[in-house]
């Protein structure tokens, strides 16, 4: 039987974050595993030159990593049992590859993300993350569509 030690469960804040917090709970009760919860904030530097502002990039950047820890902790607090075994992390970059770093610094077993539809017109062009790392990512991932619902939290 394949045993899960670290499980990744990586959170965007979007509606379907609930849900997924709740299946890699679950999942991570069940098979007596650490949590890893991590939220990716987009660094803004990528931007400059694009985007104007009358707050400077650095300081709407710590404002932007203050209000996901804030979110993360709220959200770790209402959707983990005190039981489990979990860190929540923030880190800035690009969601692909900070995934994939801290799939790698914490030899991660299993990764839980939410998959989103397909009808924006960025997805179209670039393609999701979710998809990138069904492609590159080294361990098996459990991937929550878009359409679940509340269901599985009452039934959990």
């Amino acid at each position: 039987m394949i045993n899960f030690r670290v499980i990744l469960v990586a959170i965007d804040f979007s509606d379907l974050s609930p849900t997924v917090m709740a299946y890699a709970s679950s999942l991570a009760t069940a098979c007596e595993a650490r949590l890893i919860v991590l939220h990716v904030v987009h660094d803004l530097s990528y931007f400059t030159g694009i985007y104007h502002t009358n707050t400077p990039l650095p300081e709407l950047q710590q404002q932007l990593e203050a209000e996901a820890h804030e979110r993360l902790d709220a959200l770790c607090q209402s959707q983990l049992s005190s039981a489990l075994s979990y860190e929540a992390l923030v880190v800035t970059g690009r969601p692909m590859v900070e995934i994939q770093q801290i799939i790698r610094q914490y030899a991660v077993d299993c990764l839980v993300l939410g998959a989103h539809s397909t009808d924006k017109p960025e997805h179209q062009l670039f393609g999701s993350t979710a998809e990138r790392l069904l492609q590159y990512t080294i361990c098996p991932i459990f991937m929550v569509p878009p359409r679940q619902s509340s269901e599985f939290i009452s039934r959990g």
